[in-house]
């Protein structure tokens, strides 16, 4: 027998072999996620409504200061990913808005709310520097937490995300 010939029929069942495989590990994949996770990843990519109060608005960047860098700590920490920050001209008096809405969750490590794949860094037990218009940092989960986060959880503790 030729010896290329060989080699094809080796990379042939090779890959026919890594496709069943592939094959298996999404079926077997699909059954752990349920229906409803599996839409929330679908339909995850746009970013949610986040009511601010009057005066406070979402900006790309600011200047660091000491408010800048406790978050941003608290973002490496959390293996989150930066998208963008919520400004005050002056501190809102009460809570964020979205703090109302049972759709953003409060983690149990406080400081955070997330719905879905989005995540509000706030200061908890920082106070805010004095002049620093910077009150939130925006966030996004990267897929692979957010999907270990989920699962099968769908229709528990997330089912409010619906």
């Amino acid at each position: 027998m030729n010896p290329t010939r060989r080699s094809w029929r080796l990379y042939l069942w090779g890959g026919l072999f890594l496709f069943m495989l592939g094959m298996g590990a999404l079926v077997i994949f699909s059954l752990w996620l349920d229906a409803t996770c599996v839409a929330w990843m679908v339909h995850s990519e746009g970013e949610p409504q986040i009511p601010l109060p009057a005066g406070c608005s979402r900006v790309a960047s600011v200047e660091p200061d000491s408010m800048v860098r406790h978050l941003e700590d608290e973002r490496n920490r959390r293996g989150l990913l930066s998208l963008q920050w919520i400004t005050c001209k002056e501190p809102p008096k009460e809570r964020l808005n979205f703090t109302n809405d049972p759709h953003w969750l409060p983690s149990y490590v406080p400081g955070t709310y997330q719905y879905r794949r989005t995540v509000i860094i706030v200061p908890y037990a920082q106070p805010i520097p004095e002049g620093s218009p910077i009150v939130g940092e925006i966030c996004l989960m990267p897929w692979k937490k957010y999907i270990r986060q989920i699962a099968g959880e769908c229709t528990g503790k997330y089912s409010v995300w619906k």
